[in-house]
């Protein structure tokens, strides 16, 4: 799934719009859209916003503001998951764009230009001045719009591919902000370590809400003879972690963190549980080791392997929930989350 951002920035009721009529190969061509781009690997979605912003403009963004995440299904493209900002405080002055010319357009004036029709419904609830919103847009083979839904504002605080798709697994499609915090351990026991972990990343993209958003933060260690594995910083270290599993049983605990963002009429609400699947490994010979390694895949793993890709042969069984493994206890975060969002729950709501 691509990752982008788009701004639509404002100054004196007006919005900096973009005419996409430079580029000959250019899906946007002839259409007026605000200004952003594809995210980098690793960069998040507000530096990306900045640096693109900066790149077509020359305008530097000082406070853009999250305003919503579109969701893109398309026939035709790959689907896009696309962060809507809007910002009013800058530096710098306009300069000519490469992409297509650039134009200071009322507000009021915006929803009649050619746009995507997408385009207008999110413009619409911008003009409207709607909170945050999490949308869903969907095209078909000839890029036209088959059809569109606002989704209930469920925000992951992780950038786990596997967590968002244990979430859709279950039906639920989150908007993905991944925290930025630096993540500081505390605690006595594995447990609470994992949990305060956990509560760092949901409370930091918490922040950022205020209007009834559910944000879930989460983190995996695993455990191996009362010593917390992390992702390994090397291979040699990878190795380690595995001979140390190797013939063994240990404990994978994911720590999750609810938060319901408080709104006008509530107080905030969170909730915070540790989930822990024994797991247990075969004996493993140093070849295997060697070349599981050497396939890259133990690197970005906490305790140097991913259960449902290729260490699945080395796994002689689990005792627990099979997805806490993976990431994330989804079984156990459904039913804790039926008091707190009951209208994830609601028939329709999520299904595609």
């Amino acid at each position: 799934m691509r990752t982008t951002t788009l701004c639509y920035i404002e100054r004196d009721g007006a919005y900096l719009m973009l005419l996409r009529n430079k580029k000959e190969k250019d899906l946007n061509k002839g259409k007026w859209i605000g200004v952003g781009g594809k995210a980098e690997k690793g960069e998040t979605p507000r530096a990306c916003v900045i640096r693109e912003t900066e790149e077509e403009t020359g305008l530097v963004l000082s406070d853009p503001v999250l305003r919503g995440v579109i969701e893109f299904v398309s026939d035709r493209w790959e689907d896009e998951h696309m962060y809507l900002y809007t910002a009013d405080s800058f530096t710098g002055t306009v300069r000519e764009c490469d992409e297509g010319e650039l134009a200071w357009i009322p507000k009021e004036d915006v929803p009649a230009l050619p746009t995507w029709e997408g385009d207008r419904i999110f413009l619409k609830y911008l003009l409207e001045d709607r909170p945050f919103f999490h949308l869903e847009l969907r095209y078909g083979l000839e890029d036209e719009l088959k059809g569109s839904r606002l989704l209930p504002n469920l925000i992951l605080a992780s950038q786990s591919p596997r967590r968002y798709d244990l979430l859709t697994q279950i039906g639920w499609m989150p908007a993905v902000l991944p925290s930025a915090v630096e993540e500081v351990m505390a605690g006595e026991t594995p447990e609470e370590i994992v949990k305060h972990l956990s509560m760092q990343k949901a409370e930091d993209v918490a922040a950022f809400f205020s209007h009834g958003e559910i944000v879930i933060g989460a983190d995996t260690i695993v455990v191996a003879d009362g010593k917390i594995l992390g992702k390994p910083k090397s291979e040699e270290e990878a190795a380690q972690m595995l001979r140390l599993l190797s013939g063994r049983t240990h404990q994978v605990i994911t720590g999750v963190t609810v938060i319901r963002c408080a709104d006008a009429a509530e107080r905030e609400e969170k909730i915070s549980f540790a989930s822990v699947t024994d797991v247990h490994v075969y004996p493993l010979l140093p070849e295997e080791i060697r070349a599981y390694v050497e396939s890259g895949e133990p690197m970005d793993k906490a305790g140097a392997y991913a259960v449902q890709g290729g260490f699945a042969p080395y796994v002689r069984g689990i005792d627990g929930e099979y997805a806490n493994v993976v990431g994330l206890p989804v079984s156990k975060l459904y039913h804790e989350l039926r008091g707190v969002a009951p209208e994830l729950f609601e028939e329709g709501a999520w299904k595609r």
